[in-house]
């Protein structure tokens, strides 16, 4: 006859039942963990009659300096992959246009609308200048003069 030693039987259900919620909770946490923390930038590019530009070149570039490319499609279109979250220097450039700048801020599990209605116009070179108080003296034939650069 066999006999059930009923304290050794519910001590490994005890263990069975640790064991699965512990899994149960694990799996849960990594679920947690791979859920979405990025967003993105997608737009159109269009001029000012409204006709879509294709082939136009799309840079940009994010808080922590780094810079992503795109160019749009024949339907005008661009969008990023993944970006992490905070606010992106979006310049965009085609060839019979003037450049465009925008600044965008890409949220968590969100698209920006990164669309851009381009002017007719010649291509141009933004140059971006950053400067500090300098002073120096400038000799003429008629004596030194002193002077004083500050930028904000």
């Amino acid at each position: 006859m066999l006999k059930f030693n009923s304290s050794r039987t519910g001590a490994r259900f005890m263990v069975l039942a640790l064991v699965a919620l512990s899994a149960l909770f694990l799996s849960s946490v990594a679920f947690a963990q791979s859920t979405v923390s990025n967003g993105s930038i997608a737009g159109t590019v269009t001029d000012a009659t409204g006709a879509v530009v294709p082939s136009a070149k799309v840079t940009m570039t994010g808080p922590t300096g780094q810079t992503f490319h795109a160019v749009t499609s024949n339907s005008g279109a661009y969008s990023t992959g993944a970006l992490i979250p905070g606010t992106y220097k979006v310049r965009v450039e085609a060839k019979g246009f003037k450049t465009e700048q925008l600044s965008l801020d890409v949220k968590v599990d969100n698209t920006a609308n990164g669309s851009v209605k381009l002017e007719i116009g010649q291509e141009s070179t933004v140059i971006e200048v950053q400067a500090q108080r300098c002073s120096g003296q400038h000799r003429t034939g008629h004596g030194a003069r002193r002077f004083d650069v500050e930028s904000d």
